[in-house]
């Protein structure tokens, strides 16, 4: 095995405030391994190469959702069905769901400061396993349409950079604008039709203000609505919701709590494989990332990762 791979995104948020933290973190691993910052996903691609030639036994992942998302995308692609790397989710993003998902905590620098003195010391990792979701070739953990993506890109494009704050604050005016059915949420919750089956089952409704499909529980903002999304390796859980604002807002201290509510209005299953067809192109997200809009979509249990903790 050849050591240990960093890969920083000197974009993310946490990162953007300290521009030295690829040195910091290339200082930590010291002959141990090795820290690149990337720019593109070409620089990533290369890594990929690189790091699959070299054999490296752990690829640390310093940045956001969607670094990971866009970084295990390329990996995947490139190491084409080989083992991959354990990986370490060194967290650096807004909201670092992933990381969350397996317990990983504590800042870029503590967290692989841990894994060189464990690695150094050849002691046993704290591991979690984790399925990856293939959506439309792409890979990640949460697929989001409708309410989820619409609440996502009126949090990215603003004049004001993306902050826990500005995810309070829209999540605030989200919750009155709803209350009173007000333009703002009809906005967030604008319906679409869709032909959704999981497995062999095909979904209740054929119109629909929310859909959710994870490998892990949770949204941010302490929000659990995929609930039992880790209950059965090599599946998902899938959240379908037709409603109004107003009654969407009935679901919330549901997922608060990491329950299913109790409405009509809402299907829930786990699988293997979905197809969703549009009648007409919908933008959808895949780890907070915005994606184009489609009028078709294939996921499917990808990869199985072997995530360290501790």
């Amino acid at each position: 095995m050849s050591g240990i791979g960093i890969i920083c995104n000197p974009h993310s948020r946490s990162n953007l405030k300290n521009p030295q933290r690829a040195d910091q973190l290339g200082f930590i691993v010291g002959d141990k391994g090795s820290c690149h910052e990337t720019r593109d996903v070409k620089d990533v691609e290369r890594l990929a190469r690189e790091f699959k030639e070299r054999d490296v036994e752990i690829l640390g992942i310093s940045g956001g959702d969607g670094t990971i998302h866009i970084t295990l995308t390329t990996f995947i692609k490139v190491y084409d069905g080989a083992p991959l790397p354990k990986i370490a989710f060194l967290r650096g993003g807004t909201m670092n769901n992933i990381p969350n998902a397996v317990n990983v905590k504590g800042s870029p620098e503590k967290i692989l400061s841990n894994l060189i003195l464990k690695y150094h010391e050849d002691k046993e990792f704290t591991l979690a396993e984790i399925d990856v979701l293939n959506i439309n070739g792409q890979y990640g953990f949460l697929f989001g349409m409708g309410a989820v993506h619409n609440f996502i890109d009126d949090y990215l494009h603003t004049d004001e950079k993306p902050s826990p704050a500005r995810g309070m604050y829209l999540l605030s005016k989200c919750i009155i604008s709803g209350l009173l059915n007000a333009k703002y949420a009809r906005k967030i919750c604008e319906r679409f039709d869709a032909r959704i089956t999981v497995d062999d089952e095909v979904a209740l409704f054929k119109n629909y203000t929310m859909l959710m499909t994870g490998t892990i529980t949770t949204l941010g903002f302490g929000f659990h609505p995929l609930y039992r999304a880790r209950s059965k390796p090599g599946e998902f859980q899938f959240v379908g919701i037709s409603t109004t604002p107003r009654n969407l807002l009935f679901t919330f201290p549901y997922a608060l709590m990491s329950r299913p509510p109790k409405s009509d209005d809402y299907f829930d299953r786990m699988g293997k494989k979905m197809l969703l067809e549009l009648d007409q192109p919908v933008p959808y997200q895949i780890d907070g990332e915005p994606m184009p809009a489609t009028d078709r979509i294939e996921i499917s249990i990808g990869p199985r990762l072997t995530c360290i903790v501790s």
